[in-house]
């Protein structure tokens, strides 16, 4: 006769998986950001905008 011992295995703790979740998140829109900014020659900068001809009717 076998007898499987059974290893009781924790369920992890939701703050955790959360706060593992947002600091991957963060981490990568950061490196992406970085990589933006520092990988092209030129700086990212949005142009002005022309004037709005008709606004408001």
């Amino acid at each position: 006769m076998l007898i499987l011992s059974k290893r009781s295995r924790r369920k992890p703790d939701p703050f955790s998986l959360l706060l593992l979740a947002v600091t991957l998140g963060m981490s990568v829109t950061l490196a992406y950001q970085v990589m933006i900014y520092y990988g092209s020659n030129e700086i990212p900068i949005a142009n002005q905008s022309s004037a709005p001809t008709g606004v408001g009717g």
